[in-house]
């Protein structure tokens, strides 16, 4: 299987440790200054990912097929699912990050899609991240909620998660898993479970929570 267990909070962590960029611009891409990331991995080999998401506290974190996928708020208000990747094989420095959630009854979608320049780990991998405030910024933004789109509570509720990335020489690879939203910041799951409710009207309030 393509997604492998590995250890996350050690690459990681040695990868900001190591490697702290400079400011990244809003999707981390051109703007952000010179990448001198280059290739990871084996230029022979196909492009390759394992994909992360943030939790509650923009801790990064492995997401397999089934797993659970955190939706955060971002400074934009609302509710997001960050996710990033973990790649090898490819172009680190503007790579392009597309990440989608599917409705698998309706086949309605959210998608997000930025330029983002890769973390090296040191092991033939790059990270999705850097520094600071601008780590959100790496990861595709995915815009679930408020939820006028999907007939059906976001949390709780199995969606499709696809995720594609190409460099800039046009390597591409896109993986397809199945994942469950959930509210994952404690403090606010009333007012998340609100707005990503099934049928959710935009400015209705949110006091008493998600409806029955």
């Amino acid at each position: 299987m393509l997604l492998r267990t590995w250890s996350l909070a050690t690459g990681f962590a040695l990868a900001l440790l190591a490697c702290q960029p400079a400011a990244a611009s809003p999707d981390g891409g051109p703007d952000a200054g010179p990448c001198s990331v280059g290739f990871l991995g084996d230029e022979a080999g196909a492009p390759d990912f394992d994909m992360l998401v943030l939790d509650g506290q923009q801790t990064p974190g492995p997401l397999q097929d089934g797993g659970v996928a955190p939706m955060v708020a971002p400074p934009q208000g609302g509710r997001v699912i960050f996710v990033g990747v973990r790649a090898t094989n490819v172009d680190g420095c503007g790579l392009q990050l597309t990440g989608a959630l599917r409705d698998l009854a309706t086949q309605q979608v959210r998608v997000d899609s930025r330029t983002v320049d890769l973390i090296p780990t040191g092991d033939g991998y790059g990270v999705s991240g850097a520094a600071g405030d601008s780590l959100i910024s790496n990861f595709s933004n995915v815009a679930v909620c408020p939820n006028e789109w999907s007939a059906t509570n976001v949390y709780g509720t199995a969606y499709g998660l696809e995720v594609t990335i190409q460099d800039r020489e046009g390597r591409q690879v896109t993986r397809k898993i199945v994942v469950t939203p959930e509210c994952g910041q404690p403090a606010e799951v009333a007012e998340c479970e609100c707005i990503c409710q099934g049928g959710y009207v935009l400015g209705a309030p949110c006091d008493a929570g998600a409806s029955e």
